[in-house]
Formats: C-alpha cells, sequence, structure tokens
C-alpha cells in the first residue's frame, strides 16, 4: 500500500512539474498609478477576448503563471481611472508553453504603457513586433482610408448620405492597392522566415476564409518547417486548404435550401439549367448596395439569355423588412433566399463567407466557373461565356 502512494506521490509530482514546464511565466513592473489593480492575461487580441488568469499590481510589480499547453495569440492589459483620467497598458502577446515573459512598462506620459515597453522571454512576440514594423507605413495608410469608409457608412445608415457607387469603387480600389501592398510585404517576410511561428500565422490570415488557388497555397504551406506544418495552426490551414478546394473552379457548387422572402423554400439545384450568379449580399452593408447596380445592369442585359441571380442575404433575425425594403428599392428582381441567421446563415457558412459581398458564378451544369465579379468584371465574364 505504501509503494502505490508513493508510486502515486512521484506520478503526481511530475504531472505538476511537467506543468510548471509547460505553463508561461509573466512577470513585469507597471507605473505606481495601477498599485492595487488586476493585470490580465487573456487569449485574443484587444479588450473583448477570454481571460485566461490574473495578478495583482503590488507596489508597482506583477507575477502571474498560467498553465499553457499550446501556443496562442493573447494580450496582457491593465486599466485605471481616477480623478477623471483612463490610463491602460495593453500589449499583443504571442506565446508558447514554457515562455518566461518579463515585461517593464514605460510611465504614464504616453497613452499606452505597454506601447513601448521592454519585453523580454518572448520570441514568438519578437517575431511578431519585426513584422508589424515592416507593416507600420501601410497599416497607418489603411487605418486612415477604413476610417473614412466607416465614417461614410454611418452617415448613410443615418440617412446624411446618399450612396455613391463611383466613390465607393475609388475608396476600394484605394484601399485594394494598399491590402496589395500589405500582401507583398507579408509574403516576403514569410519567405525569408519559414521557420517563424509568426510567419505560419500570416500565411493563415493571408489566405483569407476561403482560398482560391489551392494547389498554389498547398505548395507554399510545404515550404514551412515540418513542426510548423504539424502545430496547430499549421493543420487548421490544411483543414481550411480541404474545405476550399471544394468551392474551387469547376467543381460542383455545393447545394442548399433557404426560404424566399415569402417563406417558400428554394434550393440552388432548382436554378440547374441555368447560369446563376450565387450573391452573398445584406441590406444592412453598404458596399453590398452600392455594388447593386452593376447586378442589376448585368440581369437586365442577360436575364432572356438563359442567366439569373440568386440572392443571399446575411440578414440578422427579426430584419425581414428591411431585406424586402432592400430588395425593392435597389430593384433587385430576381431570386433571394435568407435564414435570416446573419454570419450564421447555413449557406453562408457551406460556402465559408466572412465577408460581403461575395458571390459564385455557376454554369448550367452546377459547376462554379468564376467568383467575386464585381464592378466591370461581372459585366466582362459573362460576356464571355453567354453567348
Amino acid at each position: 500500500m505504501k509503494r502505490v502512494f508513493l508510486i502515486c506521490a512521484a506520478l503526481t509530482a511530475m504531472n505538476h512539474l511537467y506543468a510548471q514546464k509547460a505553463g508561461v511565466t509573466i512577470t513585469g513592473k507597471v507605473p505606481a498609478i495601477f498599485n492595487g489593480e488586476y493585470i490580465f492575461l487573456s487569449k485574443g487580441a484587444g479588450f473583448k477576448n477570454n481571460i485566461l488568469d490574473s495578478a495583482k499590481v503590488e507596489k508597482g510589480a506583477f507575477s502571474l503563471a498560467y498553465p499553457l499547453e499550446d501556443t496562442i495569440q493573447g494580450s496582457i492589459r491593465v486599466t485605471k481611472k481616477t480623478d477623471g483620467k483612463f490610463y491602460y497598458g495593453n500589449r499583443t502577446l504571442f506565446l508558447k508553453p514554457g515562455d518566461n515573459v518579463s515585461l517593464t512598462a514605460k510611465d504614464t506620459s504616453v497613452a499606452n504603457v505597454f506601447e513601448n515597453g521592454v519585453l523580454k522571454g518572448a520570441p514568438l512576440t519578437m517575431q511578431y513586433d519585426q513584422l508589424q514594423g515592416s507593416l507600420k507605413k501601410v497599416n497607418d495608410s489603411l487605418q486612415v482610408v477604413r476610417g473614412a469608409a466607416m465614417g461614410r457608412m454611418r452617415a448613410w445608415q443615418e440617412g446624411k448620405l446618399k450612396i455613391d457607387t463611383a466613390a465607393e469603387i475609388a475608396s476600394r480600389q484605394v484601399m485594394d492597392n494598399l491590402l496589395k501592398q500589405k500582401s507583398d510585404i507579408t509574403d516576403a517576410f514569410i519567405d525569408a522566415h519559414p521557420d517563424y511561428y509568426i510567419s505560419l500565422l500570416s500565411f493563415k490570415e493571408s489566405l483569407g476564409s476561403r482560398v482560391k488557388d489551392v494547389p498554389a497555397a498547398q505548395q507554399r504551406l510545404s515550404k514551412f518547417t515540418p513542426t510548423l506544418r504539424n502545430s496547430t495552426f499549421g493543420l487548421g490551414i490544411k483543414e481550411l486548404l480541404n474545405a476550399s478546394a471544394k468551392l474551387g473552379i469547376n467543381q460542383l457548387a455545393p447545394d442548399f435550401a433557404s426560404k424566399t422572402p415569402d417563406g417558400k423554400t428554394l434550393k440552388l439545384s432548382d436554378l440547374k439549367g441555368k447560369y446563376v450568379l450565387l450573391d452573398f449580399w445584406a441590406s444592412w452593408c453598404g458596399p453590398c448596395r452600392a455594388e447593386n447596380p452593376n447586378v442589376v445592369k448585368a440581369y437586365n442585359q442577360y436575364k432572356d439569355k438563359n442567366f439569373t441571380v440568386l440572392g443571399v442575404s446575411l440578414d440578422r433575425e427579426g430584419a425581414h423588412d428591411k431585406w424586402t425594403e432592400a430588395i425593392e428599392k435597389d430593384g433587385l428582381t430576381w431570386h433571394h433566399v435568407s435564414d435570416l441567421k446573419w454570419w450564421n446563415a447555413d449557406a453562408a457558412k457551406l460556402y465559408l463567407i466572412h465577408s460581403i459581398p461575395q458571390n459564385f458564378l455557376i454554369d448550367p451544369n452546377g459547376r462554379i466557373i468564376a467568383q467575386n465579379l464585381r464592378g466591370e468584371a461581372l459585366q466582362q465574364e459573362l460576356e464571355k461565356v453567354i453567348r
């Protein structure tokens, strides 16, 4: 009996030792203004995320330990409001089991006390900082353009601004050019550092929610180290590539059924035998509404030539009237369906939709022949395939 107890005790000690090795410790110093407040370690970026652990700031210092079992993107933050002033520290961290991190914050004269703090013992975060330094200029420009676009959208939603299709297209072109610059810089970084975890993460982000050129992505993935390819993120990329392959050019478009505005059921396969533009949009989506005149133009030109449109709206629950009002106002005289589940729409999940507008052009045999045809690109593609 004593021998069994000793074996169990030894195993418990070994498990505890393993947990200590596998975990992550974070110690640091912050300005005295934060004394008595709590430092929070969270999974995810920003303030709205999942809190994993916390530690109280005492005498301008803190220390916490968390039994981390896998590599994560997280953040560490602290806030303080006193005498009508708000102080905070927020720092993105990429952590792996075994990291022993120290972070020394700057004084409260800077908005974010962690922004220029001294960080040690977090090699993956340093990889991230290296990439962000290369992207700073283009990211700053993107922030300005996105801010202006959000301002226009709010004004439109409040009825203070009419949609200017030409202006939205021009704004989108500027955005696309900046995103291309960002993509080129990131690709060069990834190629130079195939052994960096941040390179793998950046590669996954660059793929988006759906991969157009699966073979090319598979080839790029093969250049990463075996350890990275077999990591949680690496396996996740493989799953994304497998799912995307089912939505590639010449693949049969996955069938689905949803409700029309009058409550009837319509399947995508009900339209087989025609060229179908499967168009994902929503009444609340400014860029979608700005794109609608282009779709209307194409529909009116080709509707008598074996072409139709199936609009799938990602409107929210309770927004049936807003959906149908947008259909009428924009003159969308084609087929429409929606289950009013917003981003959780069954068709959106089936087609890996995480942003709109997006569309798929499907031939009479039910095969996908083009994707994301916007502006003149839609007209040009229809001219090629419909005789």
